[in-house]
C-alpha cells in the first residue's frame, strides 16, 4: 500500500530507481496478462481471470510510479503547506489502493478453482470429475463462490470508506458516537 509521509525524509535515488524499475515490471506483467487472457481459452471463460488481474496489475504499477515520484511532491509546497495531501495523483492511488485487495483475492479464488477443476481435484468440498462439477456440490460450489465475492465486496467497502475522509477535523469524535 501506498504510504507517502511528508513528514519523513524524500526516498533516496536507489529506493526511486527500484519504484521505477516495479513499475516497468508491473507494465510488462499488465501487458502478458492482457495477452493471456485474449488467447487461452480457458481464461476467456473467467472475468475475473481475463479483466480483473490486469486491473490490479496496472494499479500496482500506477501506486509504484507515485512512490517514485513521491520527492517531487514532497517538495511541492503552498504557503508553507505539503501538497501530498491535497495533490489529486495521490488521492487517486488512495482511492485505487482500495480495490487492489479484493480484486487479487477473487483473482486468486478463481485461479485456484480453475485449476482444481481442470485437474479434477478436490477443493473446498467440491468434487470435479472430468474437469466438470458434480451434481450434488452445485450448491456448495454457488455459497463457496458467492461468499467470496461478498468478502470482497465488504473489503472494497471497508477500504472506500477508510480511504474517504468522512471525518473532518472541527468535529468531536464525542458528537459522533
Amino acid at each position: 500500500m501506498t504510504f507517502i509521509d511528508p513528514t519523513q525524509q524524500p526516498p533516496t535515488p536507489g529506493l526511486i530507481a527500484g519504484y521505477v524499475i516495479l513499475t516497468l515490471v508491473s507494465l510488462a506483467c499488465t501487458i502478458w496478462a492482457i495477452q493471456l487472457g485474449r488467447h487461452r481459452t480457458h481464461y476467456r471463460l473467467f472475468f475475473s481471470v481475463r479483466v480483473l488481474f490486469p486491473i490490479a496489475i496496472l494499479i500496482l504499477a500506477l501506486e509504484n510510479a507515485t512512490l517514485a515520484a513521491s520527492g517531487k511532491l514532497m517538495a511541492q509546497t503552498i504557503e508553507g503547506i505539503s501538497v501530498v495531501e491535497v495533490h489529486p495523483l495521490v488521492r487517486a492511488i488512495f482511492v485505487l489502493q482500495t480495490f487492489e485487495v479484493p480484486i487479487l483475492l477473487i483473482v486468486m479464488f478463481e485461479v485456484t478453482y480453475l485449476i482444481h477443476k481442470r485437474r479434477s481435484v478436490n477443493f473446498c468440498g467440491m468434487y470435479f470429475d472430468e474437469g466438470r462439477r458434480l451434481n450434488n456440490t452445485q450448491a456448495m460450489s454457488c455459497m463457496l463462490r458467492n461468499s467470496i465475492r461478498s468478502l470482497a465486496t465488504v473489503l472494497l467497502v471497508m477500504g472506500l470508506m477508510v480511504n474517504f475522509d468522512f471525518i473532518t477535523s472541527n468535529v468531536p469524535i464525542d458528537e459522533l458516537a
